[in-house]
């Protein structure tokens, strides 16, 4: 390899090390989310068994003639807490998944950091007699149009995974919509089945779009051009919208009315998402062209030195 094809390995390298640690971090928050999540599952089930079974609380709620209201709101509870327990569970696969493809690249790489320094310092004693730092000009050019570069892609890829995702999420909700307007005017035990079924749909995506939506932060997090330094973001809101879906998903199934709040929140991200990946593309654009411009004033250069 060349000084550019070895800084530009040894600028990958760095780029999977950094992805490496962070998705590690990653996995330990959310297993330890997913204690948590247990706990409160085995709660919530406890709750609406001990409804169910009898007892003094039970016979409270029967004397007030509360006890079936109790019951479903204690079920709802359950159910929330399950999606959000199974949820957390997909993520630690993914993550996991994750962590292990990126020890695979890692170990591809080899050692092009020394192999770089051992070629430079060849080429900076033809040079030395020039006594300037041009050539290491261009290559730190180089190789942060380079690193950027991959960084932006790496976003673009996680954040169109994520709108894909969610207009697949996006058209079962629809399709949900539409047989639970059926059901209100009676549509009977079909209807509920079929606008379930396309519910559950949408409950199974959101799991991967979540996956995509914290791929998309944390390759975000990496990106240093001004172009989006300057975005307006709230990726934070971005990677807990499955909680947040899942709570509308439970209380829309119940009540078995439109499925409003779970279709605006998965359409409010999709727009954001959006945003932000047409703002990539543009980044890119420009990268690539000033990767260009300074490949070829280096070649001029190295021809020239």
């Amino acid at each position: 390899m060349n000084l550019i094809q070895l800084k530009e390995s040894a600028e990958e390298k760095n780029r999977i090390e950094k992805l490496l640690h962070r998705t590690q971090n990653e996995l330990t928050q959310e297993q330890d989310k997913l204690v948590r999540l247990k706990k409160e599952l085995q709660k919530e089930f406890e709750d609406v068994k001990r409804l169910e079974e009898g007892g003094l609380t039970n016979l409270f709620y029967e004397l007030l003639g509360t006890k079936e209201k109790k019951l479903d709101k204690e079920r709802q509870e359950f159910l929330a807490a399950k999606l959000k327990f199974e949820n957390c569970q997909k993520q630690i696969d993914n993550l996991k998944q994750e962590l292990d493809s990126l020890t695979r690249e890692l170990q591809q790489c080899g050692n092009p950091e020394k192999d770089y320094k051992a070629l430079l310092s060849e080429k900076e004693q033809h040079l030395k007699a020039a006594n300037d730092g041009t050539l290491q000009k261009y290559e730190e050019q180089l190789g942060y149009y380079f690193s950027q570069k991959k960084e932006v892609n790496e976003a673009i890829h996680a954040g169109e995974m994520a709108i894909k995702g969610l207009k697949l999420a996006l058209e079962s909700l629809r399709k949900a919509q539409n047989w639970g307007a059926f059901d209100m005017i009676g549509g009977g035990l079909i209807a509920t089945a079929v606008k379930h079924s396309k519910m559950d749909d949408a409950k199974a995506l959101i799991h991967d779009v979540q996956y995509w939506l914290r791929k998309f932060n944390r390759e975000l997090k990496d990106i240093q051009i001004n172009q989006v330094n300057s975005m307006d973001l709230q990726l934070d809101g971005l990677t807990t919208f499955a909680d947040y879906f899942f709570d509308n998903l439970i209380m829309d199934w119940v009540v078995q009315s439109k499925i409003n709040r779970s279709h605006d929140g998965c359409v409010d991200v999709l727009n954001q998402v959006s945003r932000i990946v047409n703002q990539l593309h543009s980044a890119d654009s420009s990268l690539t062209g000033k990767y260009k411009a300074t490949k070829k004033e280096l070649t001029d250069y190295l021809v020239e030195a």
